[in-house]
């Protein structure tokens, strides 16, 4: 489970670095941000498999409710809000709440996954792959600065994002497979928003 929150909020460091880039890949992702960006809120539900060497893989499913760069992430036994300005990591299990200050601009979040290609990676298009009967094309970022991530590979069709993995070095890997978007629907604002009245039997620690 932390891999997720590793995933969905690495910070990458704004150090000199030097892209390699493909223009075609770019031309392609440059296509799902745009898309992405003129969506004032959008829904997404997927599946998530966690696979570590050795180990039993975690497989659960997801959902992500945004407006803007707020975001409500929901999986089986946690919780994370976004008001646009703290983050709220809600542990069912263990009944805490953690309370982060909000992330730089260079963090990655369910608002801004299409935009991290832009700085500290080289970007390559490597082929075609069939997805859920969908072809798509495939492509590699690698990081130019020395980060956790070895790698992620973005599967994209007619201007969907369709999966993400991050290939980790110490061999393991996070899968997330998108298997519902919606566009543009109407967000209640109190999933935007944290209210430790719905939480009256949980301990929240600040960051």
């Amino acid at each position: 489970m932390k891999k997720l929150f590793v995933f969905i909020f690495i910070s990458f460091s704004l150090i000199a670095w030097s892209q390699k880039i493909d223009a075609n890949a770019k031309k392609l992702l440059d296509n799902v941000s745009e898309r992405l960006s003129k969506n004032s809120t959008f829904y997404i539900k997927f599946n998530y498999l966690y696979v570590v060497p050795k180990q039993k893989s975690i497989t659960e499913t997801g959902q992500v409710y945004a407006a803007g760069v707020k975001y409500h992430l929901i999986l089986p036994t946690t919780t994370q809000i976004f008001d646009g300005n703290k983050i709220y990591t809600i542990s069912k299990e263990d009944k805490e709440i953690t309370s982060s200050n909000k992330e730089d601009g260079e963090s990655l979040s369910p608002t801004n996954i299409l935009n991290l290609y832009k700085k500290n990676f080289d970007i390559s298009l490597e082929g075609t792959s069939t997805i859920n009967n969908k072809k798509c094309s495939i492509i590699k970022l690698v990081p130019t600065n020395n980060k956790q991530s070895k790698s992620i590979i973005l599967a994209i069709s007619n201007n969907n994002l369709i999966k993400v993995t991050e290939n980790y070095k110490d061999g393991s890997s996070l899968i997330l497979t998108i298997i519902d978007f919606k566009e543009n629907l109407i967000v209640n604002k109190s999933l935007l928003t944290f209210d430790k009245n719905n939480y009256k039997d949980y301990t929240l620690t600040e960051l």
